[in-house]
């Protein structure tokens, strides 16, 4: 009972007020006490160590020496009246004749899972997706704008609900359930590593910077379709999508937003004799005076004619001025589009006006080394169109009209800050690229001062390269040469 004899109050001058309940009154020259201890929630094992503590000094019958509570108090940094309750608590177990066990779970924390923001409940959601019909089920943005719920948070309903699943049961659900993957990692040779390696190596400042890439013009094709029940029936079209870099325009003096334009490949041809006719690719709705024709096998003749048409005009309309000084590279991917680098039509139409607008090629295989993979071909599918939209359009609208409407509002809803991001994407695409030895066999850690920076407007044009990347990269290409 040593540690339990009551501490020697320390004299006070005549000008000590006495204690404050003010924290502010705390001095770096006076030690911590009762009054300016910490107001945190104790846990539960702080809890348990203070009733073994207390019950190791009861005198029996719920009995306690005078100065035990304090002592309580002062050992584990809390309030007395905190050591008292938790005392109170055991006695009045003991009173009961409660077990051991029981007495000590009388101290435990009742705020776990009782305190915060009660779980929303989403059961008449769920219900609302069962009533629903077929057609505003094709996909789980169109399901999630019907049911009025989040996507993210519609997703994580159906993946809990078991009778969603049709695992049935209770509690053995989750382990049963089909997992989701994406597999956009294709197996590469060493000689496609050797090129990404390359590729990634040229993007590099000698400074260790990645470039700012606000030369380079993104270009990827996208199929982009409707729902429908039968799969011989949808509606579907090849789309092809070109994004540059969000930077200032000096010459306007306004920024450019980066977003350069979708274009589908398809044809509009005379209307047929008789209406809403389908086959061969060829759609008319009743009443309508445009047939579409969609181009089933896109080739080389109808890539250079998109580029020629459509994306070349498009940067020399949209894109800021200065960017005539030096050559502007148009970035294609090899697997897709089988134009050569120096294509004389494309070089005609690329050197007209005082422009020096080139193609380049991504490595083979290599869809994670596109900004649009990291921007807008998440996001783009045709129908984010909302539904109220799309019922209100479709007495006048055929379908191909409809998709082609929906991928240009998506792509016209797309923010300029998530083309930035993508870019930014992209240089730590290419640094886990280069440490992993071209492999495309890496986790991309997410950077958690990103969102902070970005809403500061702070975030970096390009990304300095870590060192052991830069080496790792040299040794893995040096090692090929030997």
């Amino acid at each position: 009972m040593a540690d339990l004899q009551q501490q020697p109050r320390p004299p006070s001058s005549p000008q000590d007020p006495g204690p404050s309940n003010d924290a502010s009154a705390t001095t770096g020259n006076t030690q911590e006490t009762p009054q300016s201890r910490r107001k945190r929630n104790m846990s539960n094992e702080e809890r348990l160590a203070m009733a073994d503590f207390l019950l190791q000094h009861s005198q029996g019958e719920g009995r306690l020496p005078r100065t035990a509570i304090s002592a309580a108090a002062q050992k584990f940094h809390v309030h007395r009246n905190t050591a008292s309750r938790i005392w109170n608590l055991m006695k009045s177990a003991l009173d009961d004749g409660a077990a051991s066990d029981a007495v000590t779970d009388q101290v435990l924390s009742r705020k776990r899972g009782n305190c915060g923001r009660k779980k929303k409940d989403y059961s008449a959601a769920l219900e609302r997706v069962k009533q629903l019909p077929l057609h505003q089920r094709g996909s789980l943005r169109a399901l999630a704008s019907a049911v009025g719920v989040p996507r993210t948070t519609l997703f994580r309903l159906l993946r809990d609900d078991d009778t969603s699943t049709g695992t049935g049961g209770s509690g053995s659900g989750s382990a049963t359930k089909r997992t989701i993957t994406n597999s956009i990692k294709p197996p590469l040779s060493e000689k496609n590593k050797r090129e990404r390696l390359r590729f990634c190596a040229a993007k590099l400042r000698p400074n260790g910077l990645f470039d700012d890439m606000f030369n380079v013009v993104h270009v990827n094709t996208k199929w982009c379709s409707l729902p429908s029940r039968r799969e011989s029936k949808k509606t579907k079209a090849m789309f092809l999508v070109a994004i540059a870099r969000p930077q200032w325009d000096h010459d306007r003096q306004q920024p450019f937003d980066g977003k350069l334009g979708v274009w589908p490949f398809v044809v509009v041809e005379p209307p047929l004799p008789q209406s809403s006719e389908h086959f061969n690719g060829t759609t008319q709705a009743a009443g309508s005076s445009r047939v579409f024709h969609v181009m089933e096998a896109v080739t080389k003749k109808e890539i250079q004619a998109m580029i020629t048409t459509h994306v070349i005009p498009a940067i020399k309309q949209k894109m800021p001025r200065l960017l005539r000084n030096g050559p502007l590279y148009i970035q294609l991917d090899s697997q897709q589009v089988r134009l050569t680098p120096d294509d004389p039509v494309v070089a005609e139409h690329g050197s007209a006006d005082g422009w020096h607008i080139r193609l380049q090629y991504q490595p083979a295989y290599s869809p994670d080394l596109i900004v649009l993979d990291h921007s807008f071909l998440r996001e783009i599918r045709a129908d984010t169109m909302p539904l109220h939209h799309r019922e209100a359009t479709a007495a006048h609208l055929q379908p191909m009209e409809e998709l082609i409407a929906g991928v240009e509002r998506s792509f016209a809803a797309l923010p300029k800050r998530q083309l930035n991001d993508g870019f930014l994407a992209l240089q730590k695409t290419m640094e886990a690229t280069m440490l992993s030895g071209g492999s495309n066999d890496y986790e991309l850690q997410v950077d958690p001062s990103k969102k902070s920076l970005q809403h500061d407007g702070s975030l970096p044009v390009s990304v300095l390269c870590r060192p052991e990347a830069i080496l790792a990269c040299r040794a893995a290409l040096n090692g090929a040469q030997d």
